[in-house]
């Protein structure tokens, strides 16, 4: 298996986001709104739950079906242009078999001028196939993922960032060579690796039976669980209506395609958001939501309904087999009739505070010292900093106001924690 490291000749110098999740962002005039069954399967093809996604789904009875979704085909052309630039594999291997150089170049996609680089003296691939010298960047949260195995993550990084990384490695060297007598310090793990434009990256540490439940497998198993619906309730249509993604995460929200008057929310559908992160952290989720529309974009709230909340659901990438997992998405509830649970709620709020009062609050809490959202709480405050009238015809100023917020570019787990704050307030939690 080659693992290429350097900078390729000809190579942009610039600073990318070549490991960002980025949005996605959908045309009427250029949409794409079906997608067959048959493609859907050449995205997982080679991906090994291949054979439980189709006896799940019963594949071979649909197989020349055409699912039809709003902005579905052109996600799924971007999903396929990053399965085929950036490829995926993990290798097995004991923490006694890795140590830590420091590249000599720049690299595109990473901070460090001197970037990390994880050395293996042996691991073994997906086919038991021993992989001798083996190289990755250092990427994401994995660097910290390798330390914390020893309870010495914010020790090593405090060495590595005052260019201390002789005594880093003597400290590992200790750990390696009592691993040689103890199990309890020679950690058997999965390490997630991304080859792309010829460098190898490590993406994410997990444990030996973490399960792949990565971007293909979240899409897929979505697009036939819609069909599902869509076939045992004929007339029942869904619309794509957020993506943001990489080749480790995913979020997409699907949205029904009936809506109906909320008051002064205006006009509302119910919807899900569909998350996942392949990087060895969080879950496969389901989770329902709400999507109020405002001026023909959403802002996207949690609701507190607890008949609903009771519906979504928690795909754990290390604990949940797969057969569990696929009997969960394809048995799932459909979402498109929750519309009316979530306007009772809306309505029933919108008596208690004026707007003014939600600006406020929402204020409050992105200025808090505390805040989740520091890094990106001056672009939060500028929008919400002008008073509001406390009159029931400035209610949509307010929703103008979130709106904006869903519409800033921030890191789209800043973003989820964003959308908590404004559901809370909004909905009095």
């Amino acid at each position: 298996m080659e693992h290429p490291l350097e900078v390729v000749e000809g190579r942009r110098d610039k600073m990318s986001d070549r490991f960002k999740q980025r949005q996605q962002y959908f045309n009427a005039k250029s949409n794409i709104n079906y997608v067959s069954v048959k493609k859907l399967m050449i995205l997982i093809e080679d991906h090994p739950y291949l054979e439980d996604i189709k006896k799940v789904f019963n594949i071979d009875s649909i197989y020349n079906d055409q699912i039809v979704v709003e902005n579905i085909g052109n996600l799924y052309n971007t999903i396929a242009a990053i399965k085929r630039d950036y490829k995926c594999f993990t290798l097995k291997a004991h923490s006694r078999n890795v140590f830590f150089t420091r590249g000599k170049v720049k690299v595109d996609g990473i901070r460090d001028r001197h970037p990390l680089i994880f050395n293996f003296i042996e691991a073994v691939d997906g086919d038991g196939v021993l992989i001798n010298d083996f190289k990755g960047y250092s990427v994401y949260d994995s660097k910290n993922k390798y330390f914390d195995d020893f309870s010495m993550a914010k020790y090593a990084n405090m060495l590595f960032d005052n260019s201390l990384d002789e005594l880093t490695e003597i400290n590992l060297d200790y750990f390696r060579k009592i691993a040689s007598s103890s199990s309890h310090f020679d950690k058997h793990k999965s390490y997630r690796f991304v080859m792309h434009e010829n460098q190898c990256f490590l993406r994410g540490i997990t444990s030996l039976g973490y399960k792949e439940y990565g971007v293909d497998f979240a899409f897929v198993a979505s697009v036939l669980m819609l069909n599902k619906h869509m076939k045992n309730n004929i007339g029942n249509n869904y619309s794509i209506t957020f993506a943001a993604l990489c080749e480790s995460k995913l979020e997409m929200i699907i949205a029904s395609n009936v809506s109906k008057k909320a008051g002064d929310f205006g006009t509302v559908s119910s919807a899900i958001s569909v998350k996942t992160n392949d990087l060895g952290g969080g879950a496969l989720t389901f989770t329902n939501i709400i999507r109020l529309d405002v001026k023909g974009e959403g802002v996207y709230l949690y609701p507190n309904n607890r008949e609903v909340s009771r519906k979504n659901i928690t795909i754990n990438h290390g604990n949940t087999g797969v057969k569990t997992a696929l009997r969960q998405i394809s048995n799932s509830e459909d979402f498109y009739d929750y519309i009316d649970y979530f306007i009772n709620e809306l309505v029933a709020v919108k008596t208690i505070n004026t707007p003014e009062d939600l600006r406020k609050r929402i204020l409050v809490k992105i200025s808090h010292p505390t805040s989740s959202l520091k890094t990106v709480s001056k672009e939060l405050k500028d929008l919400f900093k002008n008073p509001i009238k406390d009159v029931i015809e400035d209610f949509s100023k307010f929703l103008v106001m979130c709106k904006k917020a869903e519409q800033l570019e921030i890191d789209y787990d800043l973003k989820e924690k964003l959308r908590v704050i404004i559901s809370d307030v909004i909905l009095n939690k």
